[in-house]
């Protein structure tokens, strides 16, 4: 029975060069008994941990506050973005720690008193982080006695840190490049619930129809493999204001963030961890971002050819006008009124195609409801969600460039307003002052994709936002 546990149980849980020393010293024991056994697990752990150290880097790259990285969220409300960018309670408050290389057993030790030891530094600061995140994106493979390290590491951030938040970024759309499950031990779930908090978890797949955020579907799918408990990896931190048909008490917020959690990407984690943030200040300041950038298609259903009806264009308006008050930072109502009359509604459905890559840049566009999305066609993969709020198509309207990616409609049904390039210039000629807030507009986006993590080589810069 041991035998069966030892080589046939412990087979998907540890890599080949764990898994050969065990096989050894099944071998030896059977053989020759139990101190020859230990002999040779004293040998195989040796050999093992002196091959891994010769072939292995420091398992840090290093660590930084998240205070000059941003995230795909570009059009967070006014209220949302003050948090954030508060010295006390923004993204100065975001730990980001970068692991690298292979880590197993004789250098996880270091990896584990590594961090300890930059909280520990970030406390006598008084810099305490309320989110850390631990980005294995770098990581090429963890064998399985370190992701037991890995595992015993978030609790001792939690319990010992006072941390909100850890967050593992793992890289891979598969999880951990590791035989142990080590996604599903450190995700956060039920399990992870604080004690004595009157908050209730809400999981994606507990968001129902009728719940205030919502996410667009397209009848096809992006991806294969793709769900709607994926749509935002961050759905877990958000807020809800509950309507009397979950509870009874309305306008009680409810949200429960996990002691840890699992992204694919460094994006989707900083979402989730600027999301956090949001929700341990003010939860119905996140719940009223969420309700801009998610809204659920005021369209759907609605049977129309080309026209809405004038309830629905009343309402597109007042968002179209709301969403240009935000965007357009000290502008009063007049100038808004000036910028909303010189646009045009647009309706399109599922799969329409905006603009492709290469056309010339006649327009921009504000995305007043449904969503979109934005591909490279040379390259596999390069892609970009855009949602209610953005404005699209601005620098190729601002700079004359043709389109640099497709523009492709994910929704069911999606209205933009769109500001063409003969009404641009009149406004630029007539009124430069309120033209000026689209030119703000396409630098502060200008200047978001700069600081964007997927373009931020967090550890090896060659240029830095001045």
């Amino acid at each position: 029975m041991s035998i069966y546990s030892s080589i046939v149980e412990s087979y998907h849980d540890y890599d080949s060069l764990e898994y050969s020393g065990i096989i050894l010293i099944t071998i030896t024991m059977t053989l020759a008994g139990m101190d020859a056994a230990l002999v040779a697990g004293f040998i195989a752990a040796l050999s093992t941990y002196a091959v891994q150290s010769i072939t292995y880097q420091h398992p840090i790259k290093g660590a930084m506050c998240a205070a000059t990285l941003r995230s795909s969220a570009w059009n967070r409300s006014a209220e949302a973005q003050k948090i954030l960018l508060d010295k006390k309670k923004g993204r100065e408050r975001i730990l980001v720690i970068q692991c690298q290389g292979h880590i197993f057993f004789g250098n996880s030790t270091i990896l584990k008193e590594s961090v300890l030891e930059l909280l520990v530094e970030r406390r006598r600061s008084g810099d305490d982080p309320i989110v850390v995140i631990l980005d294995f994106t770098h990581v090429l493979a963890i064998d399985s006695s370190s992701a037991m390290t890995i595992e015993k590491l978030k609790d001792s951030i939690i319990k010992s840190f006072g941390v909100e938040v850890v967050i593992f970024v793992c890289g891979h759309e598969d999880g951990f490049r590791c035989h142990y499950d080590l996604s599903l031990k450190v995700n956060g779930g039920a399990a992870n619930k604080r004690e004595g908090s009157s908050k209730r978890l809400l999981d994606p797949i507990d968001i129902g129809e009728e719940d205030p955020i919502m996410f667009e579907t397209c009848k096809e799918p992006i991806h294969p493999n793709s769900s709607r408990a994926q749509a935002r990896a961050s759905v877990t931190a958000r807020a809800l204001d509950v309507s009397n048909s979950h509870s009874g008490y309305k306008n009680a917020v409810m949200a429960d963030i996990p002691n840890s959690h699992v992204c694919e990407t460094l994006d989707d984690a900083l979402i989730f961890a600027e999301d956090v943030l949001v929700a341990v200040q003010d939860a119905m300041i996140l719940q009223n971002d969420v309700d801009d950038r998610f809204r659920s298609n005021i369209l759907e259903g609605s049977g129309m050819a080309v026209k809405c009806s004038k309830t629905q264009q009343s309402s597109l308006e007042e968002i179209a006008r709301a969403f240009l008050t935000s965007l357009c930072t000290g502008a009063n109502a007049n100038e808004i009124d000036k910028i909303y009359c010189l646009l045009e509604p647009e309706l399109y459905y599922c799969n329409d195609i905006v603009w492709t890559q290469g056309d010339e840049s006649k327009s921009l566009k504000l995305i007043v409801d449904g969503s979109l999305l934005s591909l490279l066609e040379d390259e596999d993969g390069a892609r970009e969600s855009c949602y209610p709020g953005s404005i699209v198509g601005e620098l190729g309207l601002l700079n004359g460039t043709r389109r640099l990616t497709t523009l492709k409609v994910i929704s069911d049904k999606a209205v933009l307003y769109s500001l063409s390039q003969e009404r641009w210039e009149l406004l630029a000629c007539e009124d430069p002052k309120v033209a000026r807030f689209i030119d703000v507009i396409a630098i502060r986006y200008l200047s978001h994709r700069i600081q964007h993590v997927s373009n931020h080589n967090l550890f090896g810069k060659r240029s830095l936002p001045v």
